[in-house]
């Protein structure tokens, strides 16, 4: 079919149109473009002036109808989903005008006006400019072509008319579709989308058709349907804030394992919140910036102080009575250090004791075993051995054990060495004031000659002087060297056993020591061992939950938890104490989740100045300005309802941060949390999806900016 344009108007023609002469055409443009007001839409059959306009085989029946006005609606929106943001610029323009026709503002003043706000629009910022410059509904149609640019898939044009009214709502409908593009929810909920601004725009047409007041009743209509359907579709307030703020990668798993985390900490008299146990879980902060703001909020400042009035006192009676699992309370805690200090010196006692019973038998059988001559002249010639000789035959105490042996047997040699060592270490000892180091080497040379020719002479005593060597390198020493040597004693301080077995900065890898310390006092004094892992959790406590001078310390229970196991290798040293009691596994997991509660507590961040805090948040909270808003419209012309809907809610939220607070604090708020976590982050923040027809929901809304008769 050929297309005329005629006055601005598209008019499609039937084929015999061309068999008409070009007078005859000519003729046929001019009738035409007095006859009809309006484009003509359908097979149009050129007919004299005076006879109404008719169809080929008559007009088309409802369901045509239908089909061409949804498709030409749908090119029409299409256009108009681009040029939304000129037609928006157009419609405010037009009632600038209307505004000053009626305050008597002459037209040369308005139209001052207008150019200085395009200018300042213009040079203001790229979104405002793009504001200003952007292309109507009616520029994008005949960038793409005109009339036959715009054509669709059933074969009409955007400028078709329906002719009944089922066509009229149709074709208005589909106007809308690009309101159904994305969003959540699935096809029924899109769909409604598109349905109520449609129907609502086209009711409003309808009852205002041919009246000045058609355009704007038919925007506002659509504006109505539209953002009340965005509202309905969107969760709660309260939901909506907390689905703001709830960060990416947030699941449902995580919400169930805070869930347990919550009753972990209620089942020992501890309130956790929602972002305390999220932000443990999740391993970053949840939700503590919004549960700062209530704290800080006037509007909730009482009720999330009386949630966490109890907690130093819930902190403290949990930590107390996981102690008490440990150990019961020692009234005597000075009485610690000695017991332990006694255990761990029998402990050494006992390596010593297996290290000589395993060497004796080589002693045995070397003793009695004679230097010969000339050996026995060479160790006589050493300057020590004299001396050495005569202190081991004149103290009785020594000399019972060698009396039966001849000065030149491998055994009373032994005693000599040792004597020869004892006198090698005294001069060595520091507080000996007189010690000479030159003395030092020559003693210590002189027990070395005398062992090595006492192992010349017997392989039993070298083999008995290995053992022992062997044994105290590989456990004799490294138990002198650690925790256990360092409080062997009887005058040892429950403190000083405290501190050599749970230093602040303890070394890496030492928790294998620490557990082989604890187990081996507690195989000699059960008690005590208990008693003393306890008094370093108890003294560690009572340090980091002092009082502060505004009152009971929030923080206890983080502070404690940082102060006994701040660091991995605290946590593990930690962990093989408590470990190496009896029952020591199940000791530990009920104060492993016990710290982890406490962790949690310490995710609540300070609420610091509430004057400043709540000012921020006054402002973020305020209505942002017409440019703002007129620049979220220009990016997205979709989003016409959404600084409305925004705008609501930010009113409503704070009339409602009491709800929030409840949700936060609220174990049964779970649902909610599983819910929001099981939609993905992008389809609450999108928009609701209102289409540009709502702000040229229909032809008749682009006309009111030209002029009236054409």
């Amino acid at each position: 079919m050929p297309t005329l344009n005629i006055e601005g108007r598209k008019v499609t023609v039937d084929d015999s149109f061309l068999k008409l002469s070009p007078e005859q055409q000519n003729s046929t443009v001019e009738e035409i473009a007095s006859s009809f007001k309006a484009p003509s839409t359908g097979r149009l059959r050129v007919t004299p002036a005076d006879q109404p306009q008719t169809f080929e085989g008559g007009p088309p029946g409802v369901g045509e109808d239908v089909a061409r006005s949804a498709g030409a609606g749908a090119v029409s929106g299409a256009a108009m989903f681009a040029g939304g943001a000129g037609d928006l610029r157009q419609l405010l323009s037009h009632g600038v005008s209307y505004a000053a026709e009626k305050l008597g503002i002459p037209a040369d003043k308005v139209d001052q006006f207008k150019s200085l706000i395009y200018e300042g629009a213009s040079r203001a910022s790229p979104a405002t400019s793009m504001l200003a410059n952007a292309p109507t509904t009616e520029d994008v149609s005949r960038f793409a072509g005109g009339d036959a640019g715009a054509r669709n898939i059933v074969g009409q044009t955007m400028d078709y008319q329906p002719q009944t009214k089922a066509g009229a709502y149709a074709k208005t409908a589909a106007e809308f579709l690009p309101a159904a593009v994305g969003g959540e929810g699935g096809l029924i909920a899109r769909g409604a989308r598109v349905l109520a601004p449609a129907i609502a725009s086209e009711t409003a047409g309808q009852l205002t058709k041919g009246t000045k007041a058609e355009p704007v009743a038919r925007f506002l209509a659509a504006l109505a349907g539209g953002g009340a359907t965005a509202l309905a579709s969107r969760p709660g307030t309260a939901a909506r804030a907390l689905a703001q703020q709830l960060p990416d990668g947030i699941t449902e798993q995580m919400v169930n394992q805070a869930d347990a985390l919550m009753q972990e900490a209620a089942g020992r008299g501890i309130r956790l919140a929602w972002p305390e146990a999220l932000s443990q879980v999740a391993g970053r902060p949840v939700l503590t910036n919004m549960m700062r703001h209530l704290e800080a909020s006037p509007q909730t400042e009482g009720q999330m102080g009386e949630f966490f009035a109890g907690r130093p006192q819930a902190v403290e009676g949990a930590v107390r009575g996981e102690l008490d699992n440990i150990a019961p309370v020692n009234r005597a805690p000075s009485s610690i250090g000695p017991q332990v200090g006694r255990a761990a010196e029998e402990t050494v006692g006992d390596v010593r004791g297996a290290i000589n019973r395993t060497a004796e038998p080589f002693y045995r059988n070397a003793e009695a075993v004679q230097l010969a001559p000339a050996d026995m002249q060479r160790v006589e010639a050493l300057p020590g051995y004299q001396q050495a000789r005569d202190a081991v035959r004149n103290d009785p105490q020594l000399n019972r054990y060698v009396a039966h042996l001849p000065d030149n047997s491998v055994g009373f040699l032994n005693e000599v060495k040792k004597q020869l060592d004892q006198a090698a270490r005294a001069e060595r000892n520091p507080i000996n004031i007189q010690g000479n180091q030159q003395r030092v080497a020559g003693i210590e040379r002189d027990a070395a000659a005398v062992r090595q020719t006492a192992q010349n002479a017997s392989q039993d005593y070298a083999t008995a002087l290995g053992v022992e060597s062997y044994a105290r390198e590989r456990y004799l020493q490294p138990l002198l060297d650690g925790p256990l040597g360092k409080i062997a004693g009887r005058d040892t301080t429950t403190k000083n056993a405290i501190d050599a077995l749970f230093p602040r900065n303890p070394l890496p890898n030492s928790e294998q020591e620490i557990g082989t310390a604890v187990s081996a006092l507690a195989h000699r004094n059960q008690r005590a061992a208990r008693d003393l892992v306890r008094a370093h959790a108890e003294s560690t406590f009572n340090e980091a939950a002092r009082d502060l001078q505004t009152g009971p310390n929030q923080a206890n229970g983080a502070k404690f938890r940082v102060a006994i196991a701040g660091n991995p290798q605290q946590r593990a040293n930690l962990q093989a104490a408590v470990e190496a009691l009896p029952n020591g596994q199940e000791r530990w997991q009920g104060f492993n989740r016990l710290l982890d509660v406490l962790e949690a507590t310490g995710t609540r961040q300070n609420v610091g100045s509430r004057t400043a805090y709540n000012a921020e948040i006054n402002k973020a909270q305020g209505a942002g300005g017409l440019v703002r808003d007129a620049t979220k419209i220009a990016g997205n012309p979709t989003k016409l309802a959404q600084p409305l809907i925004d705008k609501y809610e930010q009113w409503k939220l704070g009339r409602n941060l009491s709800q929030l607070a409840d949700i936060l604090t609220d174990q049964r708020s779970v649902g909610l949390l599983r819910n929001l976590a099981r939609v993905p982050q992008g389809e609450w923040r999108r928009a609701a999806g209102i289409a540009t027809s709502l702000i040229a929901s229909t032809n008749a809304a682009r006309q009111i900016n030209k002029p009236s008769g054409k």
